[in-house]
C-alpha cells in the first residue's frame, strides 16, 4: 500500500507538482482536442497534482473539475489559474475514491497514478468512472507496465536532489515501487505502490464496469544506463501506456456502424 504521506514529502523534497505549465502540458490536451473531435467540454481530472493538466485544459477553453486530496497541491493549483481563465475550474480537495460528484462529464483523466491500491480499489474506481462518464465521453487512464518496470527499472536509483529515489518491483503482486529518502537520513524512507497491467489485465479488470478499450497509445523508455529517453517505442517496450476507454454500448454501436 503507498504511503499515505508519500506525495507530500515527494514534493516536499523535489517540489516535483509544484512547477509551472509546460508546452507538454497544453500539448496534451490538444492530443485529446484531436483524438476526441471535442472542443470546450466538461472535463474530470482525478488526482491533479498540482494542476498543470487541469489549467492547460481550462486554458484552451474547457471546463475543469479537478479533485486532489492534498491541500497544498491545491494551492498551487489555483496559484497558475489566476490569469488561465479561472472561471472554468472547479477545484475540489477531496479523496476521488469516496467524493461524491453531480453531474456528467465529456472527458475523465486520470494520469501517472493508476493502480494504487489493490485490483478491487480499481475496480470500484473504474465503476465510479464509468457512471460519471457521458454516454459518447472518454476516459484517458495512465497505465504502467509490467515488463518495463521488472526488467528496466527495478533497482534503478537517481539522485534527485537532496533526495534518492529507487525503483524497485514486486513480482508476486505486479506492481512497481517508487521509494525516495533524504540522502541525510536514509533510515527514514517512503514508498509509492502501484499495481502494473498489462492491456489484457486491463480488460479483465474492466469487466462489469460498463468501460471497454478503444485503443492505447505506448509511451516512452528509459534507458537508464546511458541516462536517455526515447519518447515512443512499441508497446512491448514501453514504460506505460495510456488507454482510452468508452462505453461498452457506443463501441457495439461503433462496430457496427463500420460493419454496415
Amino acid at each position: 500500500m503507498t504511503d499515505q504521506d508519500f506525495y507530500r514529502l515527494q514534493n516536499q523534497w523535489a517540489k516535483i507538482y509544484f512547477r509551472d505549465i509546460s508546452l507538454g502540458d497544453l500539448d496534451r490536451v490538444r492530443w485529446i482536442n484531436r483524438l476526441t473531435g471535442m472542443r470546450g467540454v466538461r472535463i474530470l481530472d482525478l488526482g491533479a497534482g498540482g494542476g498543470q493538466f487541469s489549467v492547460a485544459a481550462c486554458q484552451l477553453n474547457h471546463k475543469v473539475t479537478a479533485v486532489e486530496i492534498e491541500s497544498d497541491f491545491v494551492e498551487h493549483m489555483r496559484f497558475l489559474a489566476r490569469h488561465r481563465n479561472p472561471e472554468n475550474l472547479t477545484v475540489i480537495n477531496a479523496d476521488f475514491n469516496t467524493v461524491e460528484l453531480e453531474g456528467d462529464f465529456n472527458l475523465i483523466c486520470y494520469w501517472d497514478g493508476f493502480g494504487v491500491g489493490s485490483d478491487s480499489d480499481q475496480r470500484t474506481l473504474l465503476k465510479k468512472i464509468s457512471s460519471w462518464l457521458t454516454p459518447d465521453g472518454s476516459v484517458f487512464l495512465e497505465i504502467f507496465t509490467p515488463w518495463f518496470w521488472a526488467s528496466q527499472a527495478a533497482g534503478v536509483k537517481i539522485p534527485i536532489g537532496e533526495a534518492i529515489r529507487e525503483y524497485g518491483f514486486d513480482g508476486a503482486k505486479c506492481s512497481m515501487t517508487d521509494t525516495w529518502w533524504l540522502k541525510d537520513n536514509p533510515s527514514f524512507k517512503t514508498t509509492q505502490i502501484l499495481r502494473c497491467y498489462s492491456p489484457s489485465d486491463l480488460t479483465l479488470l474492466l469487466e462489469g464496469s460498463g468501460l471497454t478499450i478503444l485503443e492505447n497509445f505506448p509511451g516512452g523508455f528509459v534507458d537508464y544506463s546511458s541516462g536517455t529517453y526515447i519518447p515512443e517505442v512499441p508497446l512491448h517496450q514501453a514504460m506505460s501506456y495510456i488507454t482510452r476507454l468508452v462505453h461498452t454500448k457506443l463501441l457495439n454501436r461503433i462496430t457496427k456502424g463500420k460493419q454496415k
